[in-house]
């Protein structure tokens, strides 16, 4: 990349030097996976080192914290802030003042066979209290630290398929955990989506379709960035590549 705009030179450099030819991201190398609502909830950042292991791979602690969300087919993240634009009498000039953050996530999918996608997003959840049993899909850190966080009455649903949206399970909040590589398996980043609501939920299909759809609206409280020691992609002493180190760092805030 050019130090200043007097070396630019178009017909010689890329705009962004250092990127590594091929080593690239896209969707097949993006995991999603559900969880407890708070990361403190299983030991913070820490514990999802353990949860994708070393070297990014699965881990033995991959099977006690998330648990995959399969067959997506889209996914959306989007942030929107507020912001406040003052003028003042006497001036053209103006000011901004910020205001609130909310994000919100959205997931499509095709629904295949096994779990619906209501019953993975609570794949941790645990209430053993009848008359409404609903046990976790695998043994899990959240369930065991959490168990029965709520009593639930009314039931979302009986084995795999979870489609009423009004039971009071869905008042209970989620997490949701975003891992990135790029196509030659380097982590690239990793964020988990703290206490996760579902304010909208559909499952659809027609009489000439051979698929059934679903999908879901999700409203998150924060997003938490999971620190790894990222490739550094600019300048050209990582044109040749680097590696990676999955380290993970304490979350900020």
């Amino acid at each position: 990349m050019a130090g200043t705009f007097s070396e630019w030179a178009p017909y010689n450099n890329y705009v962004q030097a250092g990127m590594v030819d091929g080593a690239y991201a896209n969707a097949g190398f993006t995991m999603l996976a559900a969880g407890p609502p708070r990361i403190a909830n299983i030991g913070g950042a820490s514990a999802l080192q353990s949860a994708v292991g070393a070297g990014g791979k699965s881990g033995s602690g991959a099977d006690n914290i998330v648990h995959p969300i399969g067959i997506v087919q889209n996914f959306n993240l989007s942030h929107t802030r507020q912001f406040s634009r003052i003028f003042e009498i006497g001036s053209e000039r103006s000011y901004f003042i910020g205001g609130r953050t909310v994000g919100q996530l959205g997931l499509a999918r095709i629904y295949y066979h096994g779990a619906s996608l209501l019953r993975v997003l609570y794949a941790y959840y645990q209430d053993l209290i009848p008359p409404t049993v609903v046990p976790a899909m695998w043994p899990n850190a959240g369930a065991a630290t959490q168990s029965n966080p709520h009593d639930v009455i009314i039931p979302p649903g009986y084995e795999n398929i979870y489609l009423n949206l009004a039971s009071d399970l869905f008042a209970q909040p989620i997490g949701i955990m975003m891992y990135i590589r790029d196509v030659n398996q380097d982590t690239l980043g990793a964020m988990y989506f703290e206490a996760c609501y579902l304010p909208n939920h559909s499952w659809q299909t027609d009489s000439q379709g051979v698929l059934i759809q679903e999908s879901v609206a999700v409203q998150f409280e924060r997003g938490v960035p999971v620190g790894v020691s990222a490739l550094n992609l600019i300048g050209g002493a990582n044109a040749g590549g680097a590696n990676i180190a999955d380290t993970f760092l304490p979350p900020q805030g």
